[in-house]
């Protein structure tokens, strides 16, 4: 077996390979074995069928897709072991030789493959650690956004609708006269100033009157992502019902024993400094991971492989999708909503996407250079605290159920490059101010 590689544009590499006939013939006998199981001809056992008699009755060709399926993965993992290769993708393969009986068989496999990575500095980094005292003010802060999170919508004696009102409406969207899909809602909550509707909506119904109607005219952005209501002029004919507006509780010993084991409201208030504390306190850990990973990322050099970054921002979308259902909202809603088309949140997600495929790969090297493996025992530590989160009683099943999901050798993946981390701020140099 013969192999030949060449590097094309970035880090798509094209693999060729041509065979022996030996091994051809050893590919047509395995094949043998398994196709005189599957034909019948008559005069002799299903199984015991020379194979002389299949090629006759059948044409040798009978023979070929087994075979192929047996010689040419077998032949494409020699050439990677060959160069060492490792493979990001499914190869696109070119057959260059037709398979044939008695000949030599040729292909070339193209696909891209991990890159090169050259590391800069990433030992002796200096960084400064900023250390925040929490005080009185911040403490008040942090009630008064509790005391936002648990208001209450409450019915309004008001009868104006002002700006910042949440309005009860009913109405119905028109297009060139006629009503469109979705356009139409009953008993709707819009908070007034929210940004929810498009352009020029909320800011018509300021004003109006409990038990009043109104028509509004709106014209829909020209890349909305509707093509029904791209640029189009809409009516919307509205009914105000009710006004509401958010009631604070007060800050007393009630609200403090109606949001958890707290007694009175000082208690409350020790509690949340100490939380606003430890919060001020990770964020000045993680800031100098971050300083550090942007110093080691700075200095490294590594051409990003598309189909790395391809992968990493559908995985982004699919964890954004996710998240939006926690806000009774999917996809298709948000980005009618926020007037954006699939493209232009995948722009925005575009830079993030390529600093942590960049990140992977810089700390992954740094890692083999380094030598650092994940322990049989960490991998399991963290496997059983998972197994507790998720209240998953059998440890050995749940451990089985993420290895045939393949989220076992992600799970090790992020503790290579934890550990990796942490390597590089034990061996930085941190001053505190």
């Amino acid at each position: 077996m013969q192999f030949k590689l060449e590097k094309l544009e970035k880090n798509l590499v094209s693999l060729g390979v041509e065979t022996t006939v030996e091994e051809v013939e050893e590919a047509l006998a395995e094949s043998y074995k398994k196709v005189v199981h599957k034909v019948n001809v008559p005069g002799f056992r299903k199984g015991h069928i020379p194979r002389n008699i299949i090629e006759r009755n059948f044409g040798k060709e009978v023979l070929y897709e087994e075979a192929l399926d047996i010689l040419l993965p077998k032949a494409y993992l020699k050439g990677l072991e060959e160069y060492n290769l490792q493979p990001l993708e499914q190869p696109k393969l070119e057959v260059i030789k037709e398979f044939q009986a008695g000949e030599t068989f040729a292909f070339k496999a193209t696909f891209e493959v991990l890159p090169e990575v050259k590391l800069g500095k990433y030992k002796g980094l200096e960084v400064e650690k900023t250390i925040v005292v929490v005080d009185d003010e911040q403490v008040e802060l942090g009630l008064k956004e509790l005391q936002k999170r648990h208001a209450e919508l409450v019915l309004s004696e008001k009868q104006e609708l002002e700006q910042g009102d949440f309005a009860i409406i009913d109405f119905e969207g028109y297009v060139e006269g006629k009503p469109f899909p979705g356009g139409a809602a009953q008993a709707y909550t819009l908070e007034i100033g929210s940004g929810s509707f498009v352009l020029g909506f909320e800011e018509q119904l300021i004003g109006m009157m409990v038990g009043s109607e109104k028509e509004i005219k709106v014209t829909f952005p020209a890349d909305y992502n509707s093509e029904a209501l791209a640029g189009k002029e809409t009516t919307f004919k509205v009914a105000l019902k009710e006004i509401k507006v958010k009631e604070l509780p007060a800050l007393d010993d009630e609200f403090a024993k109606s949001i958890g084991k707290h007694e009175t409201i000082e208690e409350l208030r020790k509690v949340q400094k100490e939380k606003l504390e430890l919060e001020v306190k990770d964020q000045a850990e993680n800031k100098v991971y971050d300083d550090l990973l942007e110093q080691t990322l700075a200095t490294a050099e590594v051409e990003l492989p598309e189909v790395m970054i391809k992968n990493e921002l559908e995985s982004m979308i699919h964890n954004f999708e996710h998240n939006l259902t926690y806000q009774g909202l999917n996809l298709e809603s948000y980005l009618s909503y926020s007037q954006k088309t699939i493209e232009e949140v995948r722009a925005e997600f575009q830079p993030e996407a390529e600093r942590r495929v960049k990140t992977d790969l810089v700390l992954g090297e740094i890692a083999k250079q380094e030598g650092f493996k994940v322990t049989p025992d960490e991998l399991d530590a963290t496997v059983s605290e998972l197994a507790k989160r998720y209240q998953q009683k059998n440890l050995s099943k749940f451990k089985k159920e993420l290895d045939e999901k393949g989220k076992l050798a992600s799970i090790e993946q992020d503790l290579l490059l934890k550990k990796t981390a942490n390597f590089i701020k034990e061996q930085a140099v941190i001053r505190t101010i």
